[in-house]
């Protein structure tokens, strides 16, 4: 049995769940007679009919037999009040305004159709507007649930209509010219950004009249030749036709046309339409789940943690607020400068539990005293991290990104609030050294000299006050009647934002195990070789690579891998393993990278740098190839030349090579190290004993040699000599 849903309201939109005489399509109910008949009307976008009844009590019983079944309201993305339309759309909507208040003021009209039609013909008459008009416009109030912005929605579809009249295909329009051969050809859409270029500098920002910003427009931004400009009565551009073709110039009245459209569009437009007052930011949130996020440098000079005589500068702080209950619900702080990594940071810190911090910084709270930790509905930031081609991907995690124009703080107050309460609440309690003001005046102090807190003791500091200002009590209206049940905990920021968890859920969700990997961490792809993991320049390797056998199928050549990353720490990256459901850790196998705790931007630096090195000493080593080489060749022609003076020599046996090796190693032979060392100057060495002659020799039995041929002694005796003379 279907859920009984008989209850239902005006301009409610039901369609039928199967086709039936009484609803053949989409309709909204406009009204309903003393519970005897139900008058619709059709919603259907092609039709345009008039309403009709349906008995009630068969109304009751199509809801009741779920034969309809509410639907969404196709109408509901018009405003009550559009602003912004061009003079046309602005004056019919003020006949519309006029024609349905006086016939809104008989309801009786739609319950007979003759009635009705007398009625929209008077109204006609009065107004001196067709009867079929009337009708038409009538219609298309009712059926957008008596929204008279269903009749001039065509001029509110920004992509039906160009707001600016921009030309975007086509030949040069407009009344032919009279001297044909020296008229440009150029069409609106090719000189429309030129144009408004020059209307923007030169008019609006220098003060220029028109025809002399139409010339220096020609001059500069067409970039013509000097000279080239002339001016006839007409004060037309003449040109030769040949530059008129190559340079595809406006003419005047096409740059006093477009320059009278941007004026006309610079005026402040009449807003005759009522305006409301001013909202506020928690207005039309339901719920906790809508959150702002912000970054701001917060204007203090910190120390280094190391010594506290260097200075490290201002520190950047990340908040993310909470736009229902104004809990700070996330940070982050950190030196580095506002990016998505950043960004990232402070997510992670809203998505997670609080415990750790307090432990990490010694602080006395626990993870109830700050219980956020859930995944917004929406999360509203400016044009910076969200839009970057890091953090684009962000709204595939599910959570809806807003936004907000550039330069409109009051787009997202509630974080604007927060970081000026952050920077301006605590100044008459704590009294930090080192603080200074943003806008300093002339002899103001800028905080180096009182500098004496390090990071880690302001982010003690920041979280105290984070920690305060959750505490503060919300605006005693915001209270609704089932929160008074409560303790006076609920009147507090942090208190209304856990109530509101469970009293107005359906908005916030729980991170998943996987989602600082898929949707905070930046994404990206690395190639596997037998190495490890290929990455920016860099290459990452871990056990769970080797184990599973990552690097064996690299063998057969390289394969892509997608890898998650900090992008401010080189150290590592984070890969997923299929089979194992769950994300692992690589090492940058370089330790340089790991001790300099680099970033992927300064690993890239240092990367270049060292081959800017390497490049350096190769240019070194070929400058001085390029010097030495023709002096190492001149000495080698000077050996050739003269070796070939010399008279030729007999074939040298290997007798006589050893003998002459032998005495080539005895001539550089020296003390200390063969001369390399600093030596003592030594005794000049006495000759050898005088061998006996050749008659001892021959007396004690030796065989006589020849006389002219010299002993063995004798040739020793030579060979000393020569030692001693090149020694010397």
């Amino acid at each position: 049995m279907p859920a009984k849903q008989s209850s239902f309201q005006i301009h409610d939109v039901f369609k039928p769940l199967a086709s039936m005489p009484e609803v053949a399509g989409p309709v909204r109910v406009v009204d309903t007679v003393n519970f005897n008949e139900v008058i619709v009307i059709s919603v259907d976008p092609e039709k345009l009919t008039v309403p009709y009844a349906i008995g009630y009590d068969r109304w009751i019983d199509m809801l009741d037999g779920g034969e309809v079944e509410k639907a969404p309201d196709p109408y509901l993305h018009l405003p009550a009040a559009p602003v912004g339309l061009p003079d046309g759309a602005a004056k019919r909507l003020k006949q519309v305004i006029e024609a349905t208040t006086t016939l809104s003021q008989k309801p009786g009209l739609l319950h007979r159709r003759t009635t009705l039609s007398s009625e929209i013909a008077r109204v006609a008459g009065n107004m001196g507007l067709g009867q079929k008009c009337v009708k038409r416009w009538f219609l298309l109030w009712l059926k957008a649930g008596r929204n008279p912005a269903a009749v001039i929605s065509t001029f509110m579809d920004v992509e039906a209509r160009d707001l600016s009249g921009k030309q975007v295909a086509g030949k040069k329009r407009g009344p032919l010219s009279t001297k044909p051969e020296l008229a440009s050809s150029a069409p609106a859409h090719e000189v429309v950004d030129n144009i408004t270029k020059a209307y923007q500098s030169y008019i609006k920002a220098q003060g220029m009249s028109w025809k002399s910003a139409y010339y220096e427009m020609l001059i500069k931004l067409y970039e013509l030749p000097d000279g080239a400009v002339t001016i006839d009565a007409h004060s037309e551009v003449l040109l030769s036709p040949a530059l008129i073709q190559k340079y595809r110039l406006p003419t005047w009245n096409q740059f006093r046309y477009r320059c009278r459209k941007l004026q006309a569009a610079d005026r402040p437009a009449d807003d005759d339409l009522p305006r409301g007052a001013r909202g506020k930011a928690t207005d039309n949130i339901p719920g906790p789940g809508f959150f702002e996020i912000d970054a701001t440098h917060f204007q203090i000079q910190l120390v280094s943690r190391v010594t506290a005589s260097k200075l490290v500068g201002r520190p950047s702080v990340y908040l993310i607020v909470d736009i229902y209950s104004g809990v700070i619900a996330g940070y982050a702080l950190t030196l580095e400068n506002p990016s998505w990594a950043v960004a990232a940071l402070a997510l992670y810190n809203t998505f997670s539990d609080k415990g750790p911090i307090f432990e990490r910084l010694g602080l006395p709270f626990q993870s109830a005293d700050w219980p956020c930790q859930q995944l917004p509905n929406m999360l509203r930031a400016d044009r910076a991290e969200l839009v970057s081609n890091m953090g684009q991907d962000f709204p595939a995690s599910g959570v809806r990104v807003e936004v907000t124009p550039s330069f409109t703080a009051i787009a997202k107050g509630s974080v604007e609030g927060k970081n000026s309460e952050t920077k301006h609440s605590h100044k008459g309690r704590f009294n930090l050294p080192g603080l200074f003001n943003k806008y300093r005046k002339r002899r103001e102090s800028d905080g180096k000299k009182d500098a004496a807190l390090n990071l880690l003791q302001f982010e003690r500091i920041l979280v105290e006050i984070i920690m305060d200002l959750n505490l503060r009590a919300v605006k005693p209206s915001r209270l609704p009647p089932d929160a008074l049940q409560e303790t006076s905990r609920v009147a507090s920021r942090v208190g209304f934002y856990e109530w509101a968890l469970t009293a107005r859920p359906g908005f916030t969700r729980t991170m998943g195990p996987n989602f600082v990997y898929e949707h905070l961490l930046t994404t990206g792809t690395g190639s596997v070789a037998t190495g490890g993991i290929k990455f920016h320049g860099e290459v990452f390797n871990c056990d769970w690579l080797r184990e599973k056998g990552y690097l064996t199928a690299a063998l057969n050549g390289s394969y892509e891998i997608g890898v998650s990353y900090n992008p401010l720490f080189a150290g590592e990256v984070f890969f997923y393993d299929k089979k194992s459901n769950s994300w692992h850790s690589a090492s940058n196998v370089d330790p340089e990278i790991l001790q300099k705790r680099a970033s992927f931007a300064e690993a890239k630096e240092y990367r270049a740098l060292q081959n800017k090195f390497a490049e350096q000493a190769g240019l070194n080593h070929r400058r001085q190839q390029r010097e030495r080489t023709p002096e190492v060749k001149h000495a080698i022609e000077g050996a050739v030349a003269e070796k070939n003076l010399l008279p030729a020599q007999p074939k040298t046996s290997k007798r006589d090579m050893r003998a002459n090796r032998a005495m080539e190693k005895a001539s550089f032979r020296g003390a200390g190290l063969n001369g390399a060392l600093p030596v003592l100057p030594a005794a000049t060495a006495s000759p050898p004993t005088e061998a006996p002659s050749t008659a001892q020799a021959s007396s004690r039995g030796g065989a006589s040699s020849n006389p002219a041929e010299p002993t063995g002694a004798a040739k020793f005796k030579s060979l000393w000599s020569k030692v001693n003379a090149v020694n010397k």
